[in-house]
């Protein structure tokens, strides 16, 4: 046959004989119109007839054994499936047993007596999701209108493609958001269980292991991997009784999905031999332990010939025994993070990255930031001694952004201030940071501030080949931006990063609505709280004295004194509040423009002796401000402009000292606050909803001390390490694989 001998040619005997691995999933009798690229049972019949015309099919075990003992045949052709569907059983294995076709199954081992593969309940979700405004994780609020069957096909997969990347709680968190918004029974594949491996064992194919839960394993610490890639081996053998030699990598992708050290892992837990996923054929020096595999895509049988024939000359990558092209995770991380709202200046994003560049490897970070103020020009106070203490590099330059400036009176006004106010700002910074760049080997970019330096990271990327990550908080993407011409240049900035950090489902949300990027463009960070540092005490007898707080319930607030906040509005609540609760006073930590305002609001509703402006408090104070209310409150709400919360970290810090929390039901901050569990969601704007808030709990010391320990446990569950580490993993992935994340 003409097409026998074009495969000869490719793959002769022996030594030059090269092994050409299949890889299939599920193989349904009719398509499903939520997944309608799946390969169905008559088309698989139709590929496999061709396949058993053209190649010498062999169990991968023996393939894998010839090749390496130079003994393979020609057209040698090995077939396998991963994961695990009960349809196995009625559509793919009487196929290959009627053609007289072995094969081997990689098997996904925590379904068979436990929930069912996490994509398939992702297609179930989905099915199942309301028509009209389902509540949607990381940035897919474009999925507003699900009643056509191709846009629930297109959520599906974007969503599988979005939650393949993230560690497995995350995912399963986002997974159980979804089938909580059920609105019809969720259509799961019948079971595929132990009873299903011991049959398809049976009928005389090979089982191979895929894991326990099928998780990406760059994104699992190696002590997990390990777990995950021996652990369902011994499940497997002690079902089917014998040994399993075959492993399969979950996704499958070199450098991305997998690395050297996950390839020792398969090795040391006693496999024979691994298979990846990429297209390519196997020769007798390729890595035994990664073998490529590919999907085949037609049915058609001229199509497919093409596809086979193209495998073999037009491989992804070759993997040699002696020299594997699988990256390791200690590849060095070299960050500039670039930030003019750094420490000592206060407030939710200088502690992010604070936190970001205390925790992360040592010298994987170093800081660019401000030692002057762009609010008034003056000096930060304590920026010496606050470079001296850090464990990490810090430079500074005067300014990293135009002083703030009343909005210029016309156009040509505000084209002076750019010729020659900005420009002359921007080269000087621009100058300092290529410096900094050269003298360090900068290979990672992390701008904190998008719309004031979005433009530095957009030109170092260019100039100097390195990665560019974009952190956003929410209000830089929300508010709307007015006066000098870079602030209107968000989206620009955007698309020339390689990633955005996104803290929170809110602002993965407005970063797909307002600036357009797509959801896999965007990588969800939540904010971290350092546990070292925040955690529950006694009250502290000098802020009660300081304050003249014997005996009151204390309500308090620590944040930026800004109007998104919402202290005009606890202060609008505090006569309501007084009217059952005279004991309770409220206390404001922090300091900002808004302040001259409150003060004057609080002398017209008469209120000096319940309400106090502790003004800004140093970093080991402010945690015993925490330890020392009763009530952590800031009713936030999103302005008329946009501006809004992009998440809401003091939230976090409260209830690591084992605080409950009242916050308004705006922006981010409906992700820090647990609704009932960790505290209460308000109208940020009704006082009379802020005040039933602060009755509920200071009536009740049980409610307190119920969502206060149910905080602590939310808190301790989002520690900054944590933060620090999906920070670091980014990196490495975009260094190893760059343009795949």
């Amino acid at each position: 046959m003409i097409q026998q001998e074009l495969f000869s040619v490719l793959s002769a005997n022996g030594g030059k004989a090269c092994l050409t691995t299949l890889l299939f999933h599920k193989i349904p009798r009719t398509a499903d119109p939520l997944t309608p690229n799946e390969l169905c049972l008559a088309s698989f019949r139709r590929m496999l007839e061709f396949v058993s015309d053209s190649f010498n099919v062999l169990p991968l075990i023996d393939a894998t054994r010839a090749l390496r003992e130079a003994k393979l045949p020609k057209r040698a052709l090995a077939i396998s499936f991963d994961d695990g569907y009960a349809d196995w059983l009625d559509t793919a294995a009487p196929v290959l047993l009627d053609l007289k076709l072995p094969a081997t199954f990689f098997i996904t081992t925590e379904q068979l007596a436990g929930p069912a593969l996490w994509h398939e309940r992702i297609i179930a979700a989905v099915r199942a999701l309301p028509g009209r405004g389902p509540a949607l994780p990381y940035g897919f609020e474009g999925f507003v209108q699900l009643h056509s069957v191709q846009a629930r096909a297109a959520l599906a997969q974007d969503l599988q493609e979005r939650l393949k990347y993230v560690p497995l709680p995350e995912r399963l968190r986002a997974i159980e958001m979804l089938e909580a918004q059920a609105i019809s029974p969720l259509q799961l594949p019948p079971r595929f269980d132990a009873g299903s491996v011991r049959e398809l064992h049976r009928m005389g194919f090979q089982i191979g292991a895929h894991t326990i839960r099928h998780p990406i394993l760059t994104e699992c610490s190696l002590a997990d991997a390990k777990a995950e890639i021996g652990g369902s081996r011994e499940e497997l053998e002690g079902i089917i009784g014998e040994k399993v030699h075959l492993f399969a990598y979950p996704n499958g992708r070199p450098n991305r999905d997998y690395l050297d050290e996950h390839v020792a892992l398969v090795k040391a837990c006693g496999y024979e031999a691994a298979v990846a996923t990429c297209n390519g054929t196997a020769d007798s020096v390729t890595d035994p332990f990664q073998l490529p595999r590919f999907v085949p895509w037609s049915a058609d049988r001229l199509r497919l010939a093409y596809q086979l024939a193209r495998n073999y000359v037009s491989p992804e990558g070759v993997w040699r025994a002696t020299a594997p092209a699988a990256a390791s995770r200690s590849e060095k991380v070299n960050c500039l993070l670039v930030a003019s709202t750094f420490p000592p200046i206060r407030g939710g994003s200088a502690v992010v990255y604070e936190n970001l560049c205390s925790y992360m490897p040592r010298g994987s970070m170093r800081v660019l930031t401000a030692s002057r103020n762009h609010l008034g020009n003056s000096e930060v106070a304590g920026w010496r001694d606050q470079d001296r203490r850090g464990a990490f590099p810090v430079d500074r330059i005067d300014l990293l952004r135009p002083l703030m400036m009343p909005p210029p009176s016309s156009m040509l006004e505000s084209l002076y201030r750019f010729v020659f106010l900005d420009l002359p700002l921007f080269g000087r910074i621009f100058f300092h940071a290529a410096g900094i760049m050269r003298r360090h080997r900068v290979n990672v970019v992390c701008i904190g501030e998008l719309v004031t330096l979005g433009w530095l990271g957009a030109i170092l990327r260019k100039l100097f080949k390195c990665r560019l990550i974009i952190y956003v908080h929410g209000e830089e993407i929300t508010t709307t931006t007015s006066g000098r011409l870079y602030g209107k240049s968000r989206k620009r900035y955007l698309a020339a990063a390689d990633k955005v950090v996104a803290v929170s489902s809110f602002t993965c949300n407005a970063l797909s609505r307002e600036m357009g990027l797509r959801p896999d463009r965007v990588f969800l960070i939540e904010n971290g709280v350092d546990t070292r540092r925040f955690f529950p005490g006694e009250r502290d007898a000098g802020i009660i004295a300081r304050h003249r707080l014997e005996g009151k319930k204390i309500l308090l607030t620590v944040g930026r004194l800004v109007p998104r906040k919402g202290m005009d509005m606890a202060i609008r609540a505090m006569p309501l509040v007084l009217e059952k609760q005279p004991d309770v006073h409220y206390l404001m930590v922090g300091d900002g423009e808004y302040r001259p305002y409150l003060e004057r609001l609080v002398a017209e509703l008469g209120l000096e002796r319940h309400v106090t402006f502790a003004g800004a408090v140093g970093e080991d104070e402010l945690v015993r401000y925490y330890r020392s209310c009763d009530i952590f409150a800031m009713p936030n709400r999103t302005m008329p402009d946009g501006d809004t919360e992009g998440f809401g970290l003091v939230f976090l810090e409260a209830n690591a000292c084992g605080k409950p929390v009242i916050g308004g039901l705006a922006g981010g901050a409906v992700e820090a606050v647990k609704d009932g569990e960790t505290g209460f969601l308000v109208d940020g704007n009704e006082p009379s909803a802020i005040a039933r808030a602060v009755h509920a709990l200071a009536e009740s010391p049980e409610t307190v001390a119920r969502m206060g320990a149910a905080g602590l446990q939310f808190a301790r569950a989002r520690d900054v390490q944590t933060i620090a580490d999906q920070f670091f993993t980014l990196c490495q992935r975009m260094l190893r694989s760059p343009g795949a994340y």
